[in-house]
């Protein structure tokens, strides 16, 4: 898009989403939709429709900005133009605050296209002038600060350059990590009914099936048919030593969720990508793939060589910008349509940049996956490590004060598990199970919950229980509230 194209349009003629009323602040939004920057909150969070993202709030965008200083010493055009009060930046800490006083635009080099809110129409002025506009009706001493564009960027094509000619875009990588990163290799071959299978190859390593595509309801994403599943799988015996009971009790959830397989994936839903044996979603907050991510980031060197902008920082994933920046993946949004429930916004555009599409960046970070699950144990170990943390800690914390867990049998807590980690029952349906005599008949129960919708989950359930407790992996033990851990029947050991 050539900037000079975007004088006198209004916000209705960039966005799709509906975000377009007269009385709002549009200026992030304008810049973002003609950079198809989406970074932090946006016009389809804000309107739960599904067309392309932009960011709207100004602060963000700065936060988003790999380079950042005084207008003065900006950069080669084009770049991204702020103004406010000196005291709402702290350069230092890559930081605006978020203030209602205060706009962005796009340089050019001699001139800032924005959006006037005002007018609402997309004005440019030069640099002076721009300052002397919000000198004008802005409090305090006013001053410009420049951004570099941030990662993905679409560059607007230069004046004069000829038509169809794909604009360039600002790398997602910092080209100090980009040199270190193995490049990925795909390749499609058309699959049934208009789909397609996505094979890759990743440096020294043979080539490998990825995923295939799939539409659903507004979303477009990748999975793995059952028939095309292969890999390691995960066994409840070979962690047993270790975890004792939970580890059954993730294998049984894992039975329907995955099939067990150390490498599935898929990114066709709300949760925008989900991945691993436990299928570990991208959107919750302090839950999930999130936790997978932090522990692979600091303890996995396999998974650093492939993802290396990715780092930890205060506990917290974060994405290094050029010129050593971080910024945060797990800022919390509101989903659309049901604000109560929060959302990893970042984190979930950082692996699937657009639901409505497959696209490159989800399938290189879905194969870069792949490739780490299909051939390295200590990877899926952490895996593992992580399933048994989120599947315990919510035992602890959430069924057993809701339920009473403390002395019940673990062939209990895990159909207890299995029903809310899918979410097919609700509280007063798993106390009046809980509620019958005998363990044979509470399980009985348990496994006919949400057995209308869900009648091969529910006896999947029913199969994967049977199985553990033939196997000497469930059966023996009780949830100690206490210590928070199963207990043999018999009482502790030693």
């Amino acid at each position: 898009m050539k900037l000079e194209d975007t004088l006198g349009k209004t916000i209705s003629d960039f966005c799709r989403n509906g975000y377009v009323n007269t009385a709002d602040n549009h200026c992030a939004h304008f810049v973002s939709h003609v950079l198809e920057v989406d970074s932090g909150y946006d016009c389809r969070l804000h309107t739960g429709k599904p067309h392309a993202a932009a960011s709207l709030r100004v602060h963000e965008l700065f936060a988003g900005c790999p380079k950042v200083g005084l207008f003065k010493d900006a950069p080669a055009a084009p770049f991204l133009v702020f103004v406010t009060a000196k005291g709402n930046v702290d350069l230092a800490n890559h930081s605006m605050r978020n203030v209602p006083q205060k706009h962005v635009g796009i340089c050019d080099g001699t001139h800032v296209y924005n959006y006037s809110n005002t007018d609402d129409r997309v004005v440019r002025q030069t640099p002076p002038d721009f300052l002397k506009r919000f000198d004008a009706v802005y409090d305090g001493d006013q001053a410009l600060f420049y951004g570099t564009m941030p990662p993905g960027a679409k560059l607007p094509e230069r004046a004069g350059a000829g038509a169809g000619a794909a604009p360039a875009s600002v790398p997602t990588l910092p080209p100090a990590l980009a040199s270190t990163r193995p490049a990925v290799v795909l390749r499609e071959v058309a699959a049934s009914q208009g789909s397609k299978d996505y094979f890759a190859k990743i440096g020294a390593a043979a080539e490998f099936y990825v995923a295939r595509s799939i539409g659903y309801e507004s979303y477009k994403g990748i999975y793995q048919p059952t028939a095309k599943c292969y890999g390691p799988v995960y066994k409840a015996r070979d962690y047993a030593a270790l975890y004792g009971p939970a580890a059954a009790l993730v294998g049984v959830i894992a039975v329907s969720e995955s099939g067990g397989y150390f490498n599935r994936v898929n990114s066709y839903d709300r949760a925008a990508f989900t991945f691993g044996f436990f299928q570990l979603a991208a959107h919750t907050p302090d839950d999930n793939l999130i936790l997978l991510f932090r522990q692979l980031t600091a303890r996995h060197a396999g998974f650093r060589a492939q993802f290396p902008e990715l780092a930890v920082q205060e506990g917290r994933l974060h994405r290094r910008l050029d010129g050593g920046v971080l910024a945060s993946l797990e800022r919390e949004y509101p989903r659309p349509q049901k604000p109560q429930e929060l959302n990893l916004k970042d984190f979930m555009n950082y692996l699937n940049p657009d639901p409505a599409a497959v696209g490159r960046v989800e399938l290189e970070n879905a194969a870069r996956l792949v490739l780490l699950a299909n051939g390295d144990a200590s990877f899926n170990d952490l895996q593992v490590n992580v399933a048994v943390e989120i599947s315990m800690r919510k035992l602890r914390r959430l069924y057993d004060p809701w339920y009473g867990l403390d002395g019940r049998s673990d062939l209990v807590c895990t159909a207890v598990a299995d029903i809310h980690h899918q979410g097919r029952g609700s509280k007063t349906e798993v106390r009046a199970a809980l509620g019958k005599s005998g363990l044979v008949k509470q399980l009985t129960e348990l496994c006919r919950i949400g057995a209308g919708s869900y009648p091969e989950r529910c006896a999947s359930l029913r199969k994967a229980l049977d199985k553990a407790k033939a196997d000497g992996l469930l059966g023996s033990a009780v949830f100690d509230r206490a210590s928070g851990l199963f207990k043999p029947s018999t009482g502790w050991i030693a």
